[in-house]
C-alpha cells in the first residue's frame, strides 16, 4: 500500500528509500574522512533524485542513472568501472544499479573514491565530476552538506528537511520540496518516529 499519494516530479515510491536506509548504506560504503564527505553525498543524492534510484536520459546524451544520477555511458568511467571489477559496457552498469539499491549506492560512492585515490583529485575536483558544466552545484553541495551535519549533530528534523532541500531550493532550477505541500513525501523521507526515539533513546 503506498504511503505518500502526492509525490514529487518524476519521484516514485517503490524506488527510493528514506534517509536513514540511504544514510546507513552510505556510512557502509563510503570512508569518513574522504574528501567527498558523507553528508555531501547524501545531499548529491537527495538533490539529483529525492533518493530515487531511477535512470534519466540527459539531454548531452548521457544516461543519468541511481540515487546521484551517475552519468553512466560516458567512455572515461570504463577505467573506473574495471577498478570495480565490473562490466564495463554501461548498459550492465545501469542494469546492477538499478536491480539494487544498495548496489547504486556503492558504485556511486565508489567513484568518488576512485577519483580521490587513482585520479587525485579533492573534494573541488569530484564534485565538479559529479556537476559538470553546471558549477554552481559545488558550492549548493557544499553548503548543504554542512547544514546537514549540523542538523544529524543536533537531531533536529526540520533542519534536516532544510538541509536536503538547500540545493534544490537555491539553484536556478529553484525545485526545493516544501514540507506543507508535500507532507507524506517527508514523512516517508524523515519519519518523525524514528526523531522521537531518538530523542527518547
Amino acid at each position: 500500500m503506498p504511503r505518500v499519494s502526492r509525490s514529487p516530479f518524476s519521484w516514485f515510491e517503490n524506488k527510493a528509500w528514506d534517509f536513514p536506509t540511504i544514510w546507513e548504506a552510505i556510512s557502509r560504503h563510503h570512508p569518513a574522512g574522504h574528501p567527498v564527505s558523507r553528508a555531501t553525498v547524501a545531499v548529491i543524492f537527495f538533490e539529483e533524485t529525492g533518493f530515487c534510484n531511477v535512470s534519466q536520459a540527459q539531454t548531452s546524451g548521457s544516461l543519468g542513472v541511481g540515487f546521484g544520477q551517475l552519468e553512466v555511458s560516458n567512455p572515461e568511467k570504463k577505467e573506473f568501472y574495471s577498478s570495480l571489477g565490473i562490466s564495463t559496457d554501461y548498459r550492465q552498469v545501469a542494469a546492477r544499479m538499478l536491480g539494487s539499491n544498495d548496489e547504486s549506492v556503492r558504485i556511486h560512492c565508489g567513484y568518488f573514491q576512485f577519483l580521490a585515490a587513482r585520479k587525485g583529485l579533492g573534494a573541488d575536483g569530484c564534485l565538479a565530476a559529479q556537476v559538470g558544466r553546471h558549477r554552481s552545484y559545488v558550492q549548493l553541495f557544499r553548503q548543504g552538506a554542512r547544514l546537514l551535519e549540523e542538523a544529524l549533530a543536533a537531531g533536529d528534523r526540520q533542519a534536516m528537511i532544510r538541509a536536503l532541500n538547500y540545493a534544490r531550493s537555491n539553484s536556478g532550477k529553484g525545485n526545493g520540496i516544501p514540507e506543507r505541500l508535500f507532507p507524506e513525501f517527508w514523512e516517508f523521507i524523515l519519519p518523525a518516529e524514528s526523531f522521537k526515539k531518538a530523542v527518547a533513546g
